[in-house]
């Protein structure tokens, strides 16, 4: 028989179903027919060497029809849910590249849309699914994806629920505490907490460094041109506490302030402040 390769849609898929269940049963995978099939027509057949349906318009010897064996060996996903799945994409029109599924005694054909009918045929396959792939040469050549993977993707309640166990077992897991030769165990949770609150105090010191480096230097110059206006001592620790005329350039404050009400500023100012 001459060399022959399954259409590339249908690679595809086989990959797809490798890649959802990577433990699956292929016992009775199947591409190209044996002779039971040689002797009738069928796309198990290659197009080019072999009694097929259809002819498609490439030279390329194809066979448009694959066998996926039904044990997965996934929990909750069976060839069931992939069969209905698959029928769902090509009656909304998501899909074109089959032409018929037999899957356990039961028919879906693109040609009647896709209705269920029961298969009579010799196999009532049900230890494989079947698919037949189309002959149009864009179709049967598509590596576009088929989807698949959504059948196992997380819901957001799976992934919440896998998020609150992650949690509770880095929080709860305990190490050999290295500060007493491992006498004690140290929960992971605690010093997790001691790492957040040593990061909150490295940023209170900062913004502390930050008011005595730029605003506690400008207020006592506010405030010694203030004392100067009214002819008092400059300005004394307490009165850094004056934050009120901060926000404003000290020259600015102190020129905002008449002369002759500079005085009672100042002495209201420390009355408030004592």
């Amino acid at each position: 028989m001459a060399d022959w390769i399954l259409v590339p849609c249908l690679v595809q898929l086989r990959t797809e179903f490798n890649r959802i269940a990577p433990d699956r049963d292929t016992t009775t995978d199947g591409s190209i027919g044996d002779t039971a099939h040689q002797n009738t027509v069928s796309d198990h057949n290659p197009d080019e060497t072999g009694a097929v349906p259809i002819r498609d318009a490439d030279s390329i010897n194809e066979v448009h029809a694959v066998d996926v064996d039904v044990d997965l060996r996934v929990p909750g996903l069976t060839m069931e849910r992939v069969v209905q799945f698959l029928l769902g994409r090509c009656r909304s029109g998501a899909e074109n590249r089959l032409r018929y599924i037999i899957y356990n005694k039961r028919i879906w054909q693109a040609s009647n849309g896709w209705a269920q009918q029961s298969y009579s045929g010799a196999s009532p396959h049900t230890a494989h699914a079947h698919f037949s792939a189309s002959y149009e040469t864009a179709r049967e050549a598509s590596t576009a994806s088929w989807h698949l993977e959504e059948l196992v993707a997380l819901t957001d309640a799976e992934i919440e629920r896998i998020a609150a166990r992650v949690e509770q077992r880095v929080w709860n897991h305990t190490e050999p505490n290295p500060y007493d030769n491992g006498a004690t165990n140290r929960r992971m949770g605690g010093d997790l907490r001691m790492m957040e609150y040593r990061d909150d105090q490295r940023a209170l010191a900062t913004n502390v460094t930050r008011l005595d480096n730029q605003v506690i230097p400008m207020l006592k110059q506010t405030l010694a041109l203030v004392s100067q206006l009214a002819g008092e001592p400059s300005a004394t620790e307490p009165m850094i506490a004056v934050a009120v005329l901060s926000g404003m350039p000290p020259a600015v404050i102190a020129a905002a302030i008449p002369p002759e009400l500079a005085k009672e500023v100042v002495s209201e100012l420390m009355t408030r402040i004592r």
